[in-house]
Formats: structure tokens, sequence, C-alpha cells
């Protein structure tokens, strides 16, 4: 399997997603994405309505301020991952109780199990490590977030 950077493009991190409500935070994200990498509307709802799918069965929202919305699906054709801070930290219902300032989004094809799986363990990985949260927090430019996530992706 390629390393997980591989899935993350410079131009799907966000260091300025605006607050809202958890559905209007996921659906510009969401939105953001599609237009970054060309995906249709229709394909951009279809995403957004597995994120929110998958959220109604429990939170994402894993603690320390990262929430890892995800879904399979087949609107996409390989994996991939995005990354947005929020301006201002929401509620999110995480497990920790605390507001989420950052947001990992992953999306897979149907049949991409153990990449998707893959993925979601080098996140939760990051998020159980307080150092690495407190980059995700202060770290304001797009170009050294997706550095980071390549070096550390590299010391995995």
């Amino acid at each position: 399997m390629p390393k997980v950077s591989a899935y993350l493009a410079r131009d799907r991190i966000f260091v300025d997603l605006a607050p809202g409500d958890r559905d209007e935070v996921l659906k510009e994200f969401i939105d953001r994405v599609a237009e970054a990498d060309g995906i249709s509307a229709d394909r951009a709802t279809t995403i957004l309505r597995g994120v929110l799918k998958r959220e109604r069965m429990g939170t994402t929202g894993v603690g320390r301020g990262i929430a890892i919305p995800h879904c399979k699906t087949s609107a996409v054709e390989r994996p991939m991952v995005a990354f947005a801070k929020l301006a201002e930290p929401i509620p999110y219902g995480a497990s920790d109780g605390a507001p989420v300032h950052s947001l990992f989004l992953v999306v897979s094809p149907l049949e991409a199990n153990e990449e998707h799986i893959e993925i979601l363990k080098w996140i939760a990985r990051l998020a159980r490590s307080d150092y690495h949260t407190a980059i995700l927090r202060n770290t304001a430019d797009a170009g050294s977030l997706y550095d980071f996530f390549r070096e550390t992706d590299e010391a995995s």
C-alpha cells in the first residue's frame, strides 16, 4: 500500500474553514474538496450523504479537537484524504466533549477496505499525540501542514 500522504494532495488542505454547525461545516469542506479536485456536484452530494450517514451512526470526533468524517462510496475511484482547520472550534459531539478544530476527511471506493482502514489508523495515531495535535491546532499555513503530514507519514 502507498504511504497515506499519497492520498492527500496539497490543494486539499484548508486552514480557514468557517465555523458553523457540524453539517454546515462538512458541506463546506466537501464543496471545497470537490472544487479543488474537479468533482461534480452530484458526486460531492453523494460524498456528503455518505459522511452524514456515518456521523448519524456515531460521532467521528475522536477527541483532542480532531474529527475524522469518512465514508466509502462509489463516487470516488481511489482513496482521498483532505484536511481542514476551522477558523474557530465547533461543538462536534466528540468522545472527550472537546470542540473540534481539525477535520480529516477520508473518502474511499467501496472495495478499498485495507486502504481505508490504514488511512484511519494513521490519522488516529496523529490524534493520540499531544505533540501532533498541538501542531494541527497551531499551524496556520497549508504548505507547512502538507509538509508535516508527509514527514509524519515517512516516519510511520
